[in-house]
């Protein structure tokens, strides 16, 4: 059971007293409107805040300080939730109840936390110069890595272009021009900004009391809460105006198409779970009509699946080809989504799909990191618990799926392929 806590204003805790697990977990998230003009910023400024602080001059003594902890882990977060960007740091440490009478490591790890976050080792009033140009650097080679990355790549030339006029289009870690250009001294005033302006989100999963942690990070933040909480939120695009389609050359051997398809539905509408088991029917698992039709039986396909964005109601299908068979692949990915939006969906795919979304379901509650990507996410969105939509789930028949593939509309056809092909 999640207990919810007001810590402060403008900052919430989301606490699950459990004894499941042997590690405990807790992730700080500022919330933040994902921009062109801050993206960059967002995703640079946690890992500078974690390259040093006053105590902790370097990398080496705050790991040789985590080592201290038992092995504790402390990481960086930049993740985009619709138009939402949720930038903090994800701790994992063992329970205190496992260690020697008298030793903790909740305390001293929300310790570290606070030096990391609030004395950030400074040089002339700003981040050190040498340690921003590192994590840029850094940055810069993620970033440069995923481009590299083809079906990467192609997924997000696609998303450039279906949603060009919207701040869902720009690149989660943001562009490595706009990286080279940050100085520490634009690093450090967005740093203000952030603890200035920025909704805090906090969830912590263990065996300590939901009052008990929050009166931990109620000392972390005293006195530092945000002033003012910037609005956040997502534009939901409901239905394609027309369809684009496009096609780039690149030095590739094997073609990678994309479609982008508006879903018109979001977590927050009541057919989502009919949205996500249909997606399961459709393109997402070894069971689908993606996977067992068109890679399988037709061979048209090295990889075919289909996932969503349920925060701004995109479809994302994707799909790995040769470069001859284009449209017949194309073509056959679309049969497989006209069959399901004229009923076509089968008893067999249809209990195979929601056994694995149901798994899905169960497994996520297994895991402590995937309870803190669960419980973020409703914190920008109402959205059911783990039991409604199982429940939910559990009663939905092939109609409900067809009514959900009928509100799918296709916006963007994107192709990567050969230079000569």
């Amino acid at each position: 059971m999640i207990k919810t806590i007001a810590v402060a204003p403008g900052i919430t805790l989301r606490a699950m007293q459990t004894e499941k697990f042997k590690t405990a977990c807790f992730s700080l998230n500022f919330l933040r409107p994902h921009t062109a003009a801050d993206a960059a910023l967002d995703a640079l400024l946690p890992s500078v805040l974690l390259r040093a602080t006053e105590h902790y001059p370097d990398i080496r003594s705050i790991s040789m300080q985590l080592d201290a902890l038992y092995g504790a882990s402390l990481g960086t977060l930049i993740r985009r939730k619709g138009e939402i960007k949720l930038v903090g740091f994800y701790a994992d440490f063992i329970e205190d109840a496992f260690l020697p009478e008298g030793e903790s490591v909740f305390a001293p790890i929300v310790d570290l936390t606070e030096e990391i976050l609030f004395r950030p080792l400074t040089e002339n009033g700003v981040f050190c110069a040498q340690n921003v140009e590192g994590e840029k650097q850094n940055l810069i080679n993620a970033i440069e890595a995923e481009m590299n990355d083809k079906r990467t790549y192609a997924m997000a030339k696609m998303l450039r272009v279906m949603c060009e006029n919207e701040s869902y289009g720009v690149p989660r870690l943001g562009r490595a021009e706009e990286v080279r250009v940050i100085t520490p001294q634009t690093l450090w005033a967005h740093y203000q900004k952030v603890l200035k302006t920025s909704r805090i989100e906090l969830f912590y999963a263990g065996q300590k009391s939901p009052e008990t942690v929050a009166e931990a990070f109620r000392r972390l933040f005293a006195g530092k809460q945000p002033e003012t909480c910037t609005p956040v939120g997502t534009q939901v695009v409901r239905t394609a105006e027309k369809t684009r389609e496009l096609s780039e050359r690149m030095d590739v051997t094997q073609g990678k198409l994309v479609i982008g398809l508006r879903t018109g539905i979001t977590v927050e509408d009541a057919d989502y779970p009919a949205l996500l088991l249909l997606n399961a029917v459709y393109g997402a698992g070894v069971t689908s009509k993606l996977f067992v039709n068109v890679r399988e039986k037709l061979s048209l396909c090295y990889y075919a699946s289909s996932s969503l964005e349920k925060y701004k109601g995109v479809m994302l299908v994707s799909a790995g080809v040769d470069f001859k068979n284009y449209e017949t692949a194309k073509a056959a990915i679309f049969k497989e989504l006209d069959d399901c939006k004229c009923g076509k969906i089968t008893s067999e795919e249809l209990e195979a799909a929601r056994q694995a979304v149901l798994s899905a379901l169960r497994a996520a509650q297994d895991s402590p990191a995937q309870l803190d990507e669960f419980y973020m996410g409703t914190t920008i969105a109402r959205m059911d618990d783990f039991e409604e939509l199982t429940i939910k789930v559990s009663a939905l028949t092939a109609e409900d799926l067809t009514l959900a593939a009928q509100k799918l509309t296709v916006d963007t056809i994107y192709f990567l392929k050969g230079e000569t092909a």
